[in-house]
């Protein structure tokens, strides 16, 4: 397909929050009703318009399926702006590539952490995060091309105030927060400070919380932030998997696109994006890698300026590639081996769950009872493994919003498992 001009490209901009929640919802909802999305489209088309003719709804017959078969990247940039502050002069302050396959039916996220220390096209050695100042989108695009070999044609750029606006149109997330937050100097929008506290334990956070869960630095690094915004990725997927959160969502479409502006731009067409979003909804749960280049696949510099930087280990850097672009579930070298406690008052519930682990040759290396009563259940991961975390989810039927990552080398476990008042016995 052509290039857009940069008209198009204003006008995709504006657009973009309905064209988001129109891949999302597709993404997660492989039973979405089609006619709850023509009523996302017809009101997308009219927006798109913005004009005085009458309202021409856009039928699915007339999308049609996505023509291509190659593999499709869209960059997703996440940018710094303060008040006042032009969007083009901001340094992104998140950067996540997302990849489908239209022939083997995968998708994947690939979370890039802001200090990365690469060479920039034309400029020598930087952070990555410094590549949107230098050039915008387009060159943001070259060099996450140049330093991971994926090719990068399309990209979605969004500030924090729209990424909140739509957390809080859908209700909200939940998340498992592993450990207490106390970060008293959280940044404002006024170069000020906004102290965010937040116990361990489940959360309904709104827009406004989900973003400083996602951008504190208390108690972690970068790549605790990387996990923490895969974690609010994955619990708004999930939000919208609620019906009834969708419906509230569709009529405030239009009242979205004005608030927001040009909040948000990106170089897909109308069409492009609903094709996409009708290939998105075939994939399954199972089939979407998310992947982030961590402390395994990054060491700490300091530059001889004196910034802390990371530097790729370009070698683990390509496995996750692979694993990116491949989501296959890799059966684990070794089994397993986990901690049951239960968070209900059912008697013999982790001596059962126990049992029934052990069948799937998984090692119990122990069960007991939770400190506290737990309304939902979680598996809190200690030694970084994404895959087979996912795979222990998928046999004890908890949705991937139950996975909570606490890395903890010395333990003797790879898994915390807390049985929570939903939890259905297996």
């Amino acid at each position: 397909m052509r290039p857009r001009s940069s008209s198009s490209r204003r006008r995709a901009g504006a657009n973009w929050p309905v064209i988001l929640v129109i891949a999302i919802a597709a993404l997660i909802l492989p039973t979405a009703s089609l006619v709850a999305l023509n009523i996302v489209l017809r009101n997308f088309d009219a927006t798109a318009n913005r004009g005085d003719a009458p309202l021409t709804a856009l039928s699915l017959p007339a999308i049609g399926a996505w023509r291509g078969e190659e593999r499709i990247n869209v960059l997703l940039i996440g940018i710094d702006q303060r008040p006042g502050e032009a969007p083009a002069t901001a340094r992104s302050d998140a950067l996540m590539l997302l990849t489908l396959d239209p022939v083997a039916r995968t998708a994947g996220l690939l979370s890039i952490p802001r200090d990365l220390y690469v060479p920039l096209p034309g400029r020598g050695q930087d952070r990555i995060n410094t590549a949107h100042a230098h050039g915008g989108p387009t060159y943001v695009m070259q060099t996450v091309e140049y330093n991971l070999g994926v090719p990068v044609r399309y990209y979605v750029r969004l500030n924090f105030a729209s990424a909140a606006r739509l957390i809080d149109l859908a209700g909200g997330v939940e998340i498992y927060n592993e450990r207490d937050i106390d970060d008293p100097d959280f940044p404002d929008e006024a170069y000020g400070y906004d102290p965010f506290k937040l116990p361990a334990g489940w959360h309904r956070l709104d827009g406004r919380s989900a973003l400083k869960y996602v951008r504190t630095r208390h108690g972690g690094s970068d790549f605790d932030r990387l996990r923490r915004q895969q974690q609010v990725v994955t619990a708004l997927r999930e939000a919208l998997r609620n019906n009834s959160a969708l419906s509230a969502l569709l009529p405030q479409l239009p009242q979205l696109l004005q608030s927001l502006g040009n909040a948000i731009e990106t170089n897909l067409s109308t069409i492009e994006i609903a094709q996409l979003a009708l290939l998105a909804r075939e994939i399954p749960d199972e089939r979407i890698a998310r992947v982030v280049i961590d402390e395994t696949a990054a060491r700490s510099w300091t530059t001889p300026q004196g910034g802390s930087v990371l530097i790729p280990i370009r070698e683990r850097v390509r496995d996750l590639r692979a694993q990116f672009y491949n989501p296959q579930p890799k059966a684990p070298s070794a089994p397993l081996r986990v901690i049951i406690q239960n968070g209900t008052l059912r008697t013999g519930l982790a001596a059962g769950t126990k049992a029934y682990l052990e069948q799937r040759g998984i090692v119990v290396l122990s069960i007991g009872d939770a400190p506290q009563r737990h309304a939902r259940s979680v598996i809190v991961d200690y030694k970084g493994q994404p895959e087979q975390t996912k795979l222990l989810a998928a046999e004890l039927g908890l949705p991937l919003t139950s996975i909570a990552v606490a890395l903890d080398p010395t333990s003797a476990s790879d898994a915390l498992i807390i049985l929570g008042d939903d939890f259905q016995p297996r």
